[in-house]
Parts: structure tokens; C-alpha cells; sequence
């Protein structure tokens, strides 16, 4: 059944919340179209960090947020290179550009594919059991705009957990607001995915691209 005020649906019982609130005129305008706004999005992106649904939707609606997204979590994934490279130079060492940047590209080229990897997987179970309302593509464009989560695995012994914890909340907040969950159920689902994939990455990933 689906309540007349607030639009939920529900089983035998249901504790309505009211009418929901008319959406921002922020929300109601048609996407923008590509262009270069890098303070903006960066803006956006810090905004979906601090738990911001409003940001969270309006990325969910434009397609720039998946082209500052990849920038963002790129450049996430260069922070540590450039750390090594700054460190081994100070002691005197000499480091191949060649070598640091490939091995840049094959980090953020899995990375990248590890998360159109776990949000495919967390879309489709979304759907299918928690009817989920929105679109692949859409939680993509949210998710990927709030990856400066990544930028925590730069502090040292805490950071790895708490780009983990980030990207568990991030991912929450998008279920949350663009497939229309309940946030409990996105949170199960959020945390379950994101530490399966934690787990796969430390133990399996990792160690790959160590040997590589």
C-alpha cells in the first residue's frame, strides 16, 4: 500500500512523516551542460563529504559530475605517489618519471574500475531488494563526485580506515538519495559492500599491484 499524504509505501503498519517538502529550485532546473566550473564542482564535492543531500541529488542529475568526479578521485590517487616521489628525492634517491606514472596509471585505472564494479553490484541488489528507484547511471554521478573521501589514505596509520569509513557513508547518503532507500537499509547495504570490497582489496588488489 502507499500512504496518500507522504507517498511511502508500506505493509501493515506506517508512521507517516507529512508531506514531503517542495524540492529546491536548484533541484527543478534542467542539467547543465558540460562545461568548466572546477571551483564549483570541487565545492559539490565537498558539500556530498559534509553529508549535504541537496548536493547529493543535484549531482545525481548532471553529467559534469562524472567528468570532475574521475578528476577528483585521480587526483586522490596521485596524492601518495607524489608523497613517495617527494620523500625519495629528499633522500637523495632517483625515481624513474616513467615508472612513477605508470604505475599511477595502473592504480587509478583499477580504482576506477573497482568502483564502476561495486556501485553496479550495489545498484542491482538495491533494486532488487529494496525496489530502489533510481538509476545506474545517476548514483554513479553522485558517488563519483564525492570520492575526496580517497584523499584521507594520505594520514598516516587512521587514513586507510577512514577513507573506508568515508566511502561507506558517502555511498550510504547516495542510496539514501537518489534510489530512494530507507536509511537503515542503505546503510546495511552500504557497509556490507563496502567491506566485502575492502576485504577483496587488502587481501587480493593490493598485493597484485604491490607485485606489479
Amino acid at each position: 500500500m502507499q500512504c496518500s499524504v507522504c507517498g511511502q509505501d508500506y505493509g501493515l503498519t506506517h508512521r507517516c512523516a507529512g508531506v514531503a517538502p517542495l524540492a529546491n529550485t536548484d533541484e527543478l532546473a534542467p542539467p547543465p551542460p558540460l562545461r568548466f566550473a572546477p571551483f564549483h564542482y570541487f565545492s559539490e564535492a565537498f558539500k556530498i563529504l559534509c553529508w549535504d543531500d541537496v548536493a547529493v541529488r543535484r549531482a545525481s542529475r548532471d553529467n559534469n559530475s562524472l567528468l570532475y568526479g574521475f578528476l577528483i578521485f585521480a587526483l586522490a590517487a596521485a596524492l601518495p605517489f607524489a608523497i613517495f616521489v617527494f620523500r625519495a628525492l629528499s633522500a637523495g634517491y632517483r625515481v624513474s618519471p616513467t615508472v612513477v606514472l605508470i604505475r599511477f596509471a595502473i592504480t587509478a585505472a583499477v580504482g576506477l574500475l573497482w568502483i564502476v564494479l561495486q556501485i553496479g553490484l550495489s545498484h542491482v541488489l538495491a533494486k532488487t531488494l529494496f525496489d530502489a528507484k533510481g538509476s545506474y547511471i545517476a548514483v554513479m554521478r553522485a558517488y563519483l563526485l564525492g570520492q575526496l573521501f580517497q584523499c584521507f589514505v594520505i594520514i598516516p596509520v587512521v587514513g586507510p580506515m577512514a577513507a573506508g569509513l568515508g566511502g561507506i557513508a558517502v555511498l550510504m547518503l547516495v542510496f539514501e538519495e537518489v534510489d530512494g532507500i530507507e536509511r537503515m537499509k542503505a546503510f546495511g547495504l552500504a557497509a556490507t559492500i563496502g567491506v566485502t570490497f575492502w576485504i577483496l582489496f587488502v587481501w587480493v588488489i593490493n598485493p597484485a599491484l604491490q607485485s606489479a
